[in-house]
């Protein structure tokens, strides 16, 4: 079989350097793009060392001209910029398929787009018609998609549990719904964000809340709660910058329906997760560790009851299941692939 060709735009910041990794390694993608606005034309294993003796890419710029010119079929846009969904029209109209790692498409109305970003998107008439690229719970609708916005990585440690639970009717709705969220520093990117303190200074040796209210993840978070329970969700989200490389640690309280129990909470994730290689359910929220899913594409999750208050924990690696690698199980299933193509190995 013939390899399908594929464009990665940001292929220098952390997203997109986990996206060649793991492109390199696929047996039925190859890239031909390595996008960089800010270095096209250097090598990348020059701005990437991690990458020296793996690969000769050359970066080009991330024009529609260039990406269609390297006959890609399939793009990851790795890339947090506005300015990347200016391309994402002329990539339609010539055929190609597109998930987007950054936070354009996962919201599908321009108002919702415009309170959490703060401005108008660069192609609204598209937001209908992305699909949210949380691969266990849209699948089927990923695989047909031409656009798919990925989840935010703090936003798929929270609906991976919850979705499944909404959908069964075993969570109280009109209750508090909380998550507490911790974030490895790569979460950050690479750049310096005065909002997040993400200096090794204002980390080493210490732990924080950012954007405590209104974090950009809630938008996304609501919109998906709200769909899987049929009616208006709220979830208080707050986010922690952990002085830890990479990683995502969410723990989340709701309150139970009445007559429900955790033994149902456990049968509704199995029945929800059945075949699906990369949840794990979790025996004790004590095996749910950063640690065990860094560098993978797995999500761990477990529960404990506490009266009718459910604590859930969740784990996973924002810069795979987070970000690139559930690009890449996206792109699997659009192009009619397992999921898990690619994707097993440990080291991501």
């Amino acid at each position: 079989m013939e390899p399908i060709p594929v464009a990665i735009l940001g292929a220098t910041g952390y997203a997109g350097e986990i996206a060649v990794r793991i492109l390199l390694g696929h047996p039925r993608f190859r890239i031909v793009h390595a996008g960089s606005d800010r270095a096209h034309g250097k090598r990348l294993a020059d701005e990437v060392p991690s990458f020296a003796g793996e690969t000769d890419l050359v970066l080009a710029p991330d024009t529609a001209e260039a990406i269609v010119a390297s006959g890609a079929q399939a793009v990851v846009l790795a890339k947090k910029s506005p300015d990347v969904t200016k391309v994402v029209p002329q990539l339609l109209d010539r055929g190609l398929r597109l998930v987007d790692v950054g936070a354009e498409f996962r919201l599908r109305d321009h108002e919702a787009y415009r309170r959490w970003h703060g401005d108008a998107h660069a192609c609204p008439q598209l937001l209908g018609e992305a699909v949210y690229g949380l691969s266990e719970i849209h699948g089927d609708a990923v695989r047909r998609a031409r656009v798919v916005g990925n989840p935010g990585c703090f936003a798929s440690s929270v609906l991976l549990p919850l979705v499944p639970l909404l959908r069964s009717r075993l969570i109280d709705v009109s209750a508090p719904l909380v998550s507490i969220s911790y974030s490895g520093v790569s979460g950050a990117g690479k750049k310096f964000s005065e909002s997040n303190n993400n200096l090794f200074y204002a980390l080493n040796e210490n732990l924080h809340s950012y954007k405590t209210v209104g974090h950009q993840h809630t938008g996304e978070i609501d919109q998906e709660l709200t769909a899987a329970a049929g009616t208006a969700v709220h979830c208080t989200f707050v986010p922690h910058l952990a002085p830890i490389t990479r990683g995502i640690l969410s723990t989340i309280t709701a309150t139970l329906s009445a007559g429900a129990s955790l033994d149902a909470v456990l049968a509704s994730w199995r029945q929800a997760y059945a075949g699906r290689r990369f949840i794990r359910i979790r025996a004790t929220v004590k095996d749910v560790e950063v640690a065990n899913t860094t560098g993978t594409n797995f999500a761990d999750i477990a529960a404990v009851l506490d009266g009718r208050t459910l604590i859930i924990a969740s784990a996973l690696d924002n810069l795979v299941k987070g970000a690139s690698g559930q690009a890449v199980q996206n792109l699997n299933l659009m192009f009619g692939l397992p999921e898990e193509t690619g994707l097993l190995q440990r080291g991501l």
